[in-house]
């Protein structure tokens, strides 16, 4: 059944723009909150999603984050937030769909512009995208990569 909540979670995330509860889990899957929590924690466990430090609520969803960020993703009328530049040219490619991103340049906090079309890079102004850590470290603290 974990799975199956991981699949909840990303359909109720990229439709809201936000993720469910723990409650909203229970109540879905007609299982108690003590179940919902416990399956949040072993998909945490195992990279599936992020939950906030101290906290059974859901920090983030890869590529999605349930806390507003520098990368905002417009597909159609839902606004996303993405957790790093990466993940903002995620969404767009998770969801099958076009859409206009909106970053802040971490050093200056210009505002950069993409957008994807066709599933398509088809315009980029004011930056570039950089990688601080190798692939290979993101998962030592993926939410500082």
């Amino acid at each position: 059944m974990d799975w199956d909540i991981r699949h909840f979670v990303y359909r109720s995330f990229a439709s809201q723009g936000f993720p469910p509860t723990v409650e909203d889990i229970a109540r879905h899957f007609h299982i108690t909150v003590p179940g919902a929590k416990g399956a949040l924690q072993r998909l945490h466990n195992a990279h599936a999603l992020f939950l906030r430090p101290g906290s059974d609520d859901i920090l983030m969803a890869n590529p999605l984050s349930a806390v507003a960020t520098d990368y905002q993703v417009t597909v159609g009328n839902r606004r996303l937030y993405a957790n790093c530049a990466w993940d903002a040219l995620g969404i767009p490619a998770m969801l099958h769909a076009d859409a206009k991103i909106e970053a802040r340049h971490p050093l200056d906090r210009n505002l950069v512009h993409f957008s994807i079309e066709d599933s398509k890079l088809s315009s980029v102004s004011g930056g570039m995208v950089h990688f601080a850590k190798p692939f290979r470290n993101w998962y030592d603290n993926l939410i500082d990569t």
